[in-house]
């Protein structure tokens, strides 16, 4: 199976109904930018620019228009007016989810995450210190990449806490975001952990989120 499909296969489970998803291994040339999203990283050690490259095929082939996708505050992609996406990569694969819904996904390598010193403790609270590193750790980014861009809101990896129970977890707070009607979902292969957030239900008009 080629490797787009086996990244597609590990996150089909994942996402909501009618996602579009499209995922790409990072290999060969790499794919061409619009001129802004080039200026928005010229700075960019080559291999920033080579993952963000093929992060932004993805995400164009997800929305389905050949449309410049800049970086926004914080990093975060800036979508079409409308557009309810997240873009995520490895070393190795890149992909990128459009949904109905706030979406938040994330890959990770369990060989990269082993390396990390003390991953853990750096992204886990007591009670999540039973779990896999990179589970956490990609639990915890997928949830910051569904919320920031309804305020715009930093969180450190300790201002998150999940309750994880089967394939899934639910978010018990992030920082002063309204946290009500998220929902997370995981995969994990011997190389890989992918997960999915998705945010069904609206906040309050006076939350932070709001």
């Amino acid at each position: 199976m080629a490797d787009r499909d086996r990244i597609a296969a590990l996150f089909a489970p994942l996402l909501p109904p009618g996602t579009s998803f499209a995922a790409r291994a990072i290999v060969g040339d790499d794919p061409p930018l619009f001129p802004d999203e080039e200026a928005a990283i010229v700075r960019a050690v080559p291999k920033r620019r080579r993952t963000f490259a093929f992060g932004r095929v993805c995400a164009r082939e997800a929305l389905g228009w050949n449309v410049a996708i800049l970086v926004g505050q914080g990093g975060a992609p800036v979508w079409p007016a409308g557009v309810l996406g997240s873009i995520t990569h490895t070393d190795d694969d890149a992909a990128a989810a459009i949904a109905s819904v706030p979406i938040g996904i994330d890959l990770e390598s369990r060989a990269h995450a082993a390396r990390t010193p003390d991953l853990l403790a750096m992204v886990a609270l007591p009670s999540e210190r039973a779990l896999d590193a990179a589970l956490v750790f990609s639990a915890k980014e997928s949830v910051y990449k569904c919320l920031y861009p309804t305020a715009g809101q930093f969180l450190d990896f300790h201002d998150v806490e999940l309750a994880f129970d089967g394939d899934g977890f639910h978010v018990i707070r992030a920082g002063d975001y309204d946290v009500r009607g998220m929902r997370g979902r995981f995969a994990i292969t011997d190389a890989l952990v992918a997960t999915v957030v998705v945010r069904t239900a609206r906040p309050a008009p006076d939350s932070p989120a709001g």
